[in-house]
């Protein structure tokens, strides 16, 4: 095997080992294909660079060098429109051009020991830093459920997702309550909600809009047990002074969770509003 070609072929494996490491990234996995066979490709091309470098010098620093710098180059370009994620991009893309540059001046032996070191080490050096969301980022995906409380019985639709450079997480929601004894008329209730971190307070806002005209801002307070996440307002726009509002998160599973709407009138203690049962949708 030429060393091009083994250049070629170290590249394009590293490349697609560096691509999979995306699904340690919730955000990345439903884009999982185009990352994959994108970073493959990177890795080829840096690859073959590395090796034309290797067959015309006998030398692995020149190899090596110029793997690092085309990966730095062919990474950066992926990363542009991500400055959060820049490194997280460029440093593996750079190390796929290192070992590339390494595995086609040294051959088959220096490939089979440096590609088992990148199956190691590849899941903790991939594996992205913990994001200031990430306590509600359990929640991302599509959802539905039902719903019963003060407004009767119904069903209820919802989604998460990552929004604006996945600073923020937006919930779009709509509950149906169909007419009946305890609500004749029936009802449809929507909101729009963010979810971000506030890096003064290193705590995480939670504004939710409501089509009554209502807006409630949340701040995540302690949680009182693992796998539960408790919002209480600190503001409420549109209604009279002193009430509260308190939304209770309880993940049951990976694929449902509780949702628990409380309200408080002025100087009085929490009642239930609604109570929520979601199931993610495939």
């Amino acid at each position: 095997m030429t060393k091009p070609v083994l250049g070629v072929v170290a590249g394009g494996v590293l490349g697609l080992l560096d691509g999979a490491s995306a699904w340690f990234y919730p955000e990345a996995r439903s884009m999982m294909l185009p990352i994959i066979l994108g970073s493959t490709i990177k890795g080829v091309l840096t690859g073959l660079a590395a090796g034309l470098v290797a067959r015309w010098r006998q030398s692995a620093i020149p190899g090596v060098a110029v793997g690092a710098v085309v990966g730095f180059i062919l990474s950066s370009l992926a990363a542009t429109g991500q400055p959060d994620q820049y490194w997280t991009i460029v440093l593996p893309g750079m190390l796929v051009g290192v070992l590339a540059g390494v595995i086609s001046q040294r051959g088959r032996a220096a490939g089979t020991m440096l590609c088992l070191l990148a199956l190691t080490t590849g899941a903790t050096a991939q594996q992205p830093p913990a994001s200031p969301l990430a306590p509600v980022q359990p929640l991302l995906g599509k959802w539905e459920g039902a719903t019963e409380g003060q407004p009767g019985k119904g069903t209820v639709t919802r989604e998460y997702r990552l929004v604006l450079n996945n600073r923020f997480i937006e919930e779009t929601n709509r509950s149906t309550y169909p007419a009946q004894e305890k609500n004749p008329k029936g009802e449809i209730h929507e909101h729009r909600s963010f979810f971000s971190f506030d890096r003064a307070r290193r705590t995480i806002v939670f504004r939710q809009l409501h089509t009554e005209g209502f807006v409630n801002q949340y701040v995540l307070e302690a949680s009182p047990a693992p796998g539960t996440l408790v919002f209480v307002t600190e503001a409420i726009e549109n209604i009279p002074a002193g009430y509260r509002a308190r939304e209770t998160y309880t993940f049951v599973s990976q694929n449902e969770f509780e949702e628990v709407f409380e309200i408080a009138e002025p100087g009085k203690e929490f009642v239930l509003y609604s109570k929520a049962r979601l199931t993610r949708v495939p």
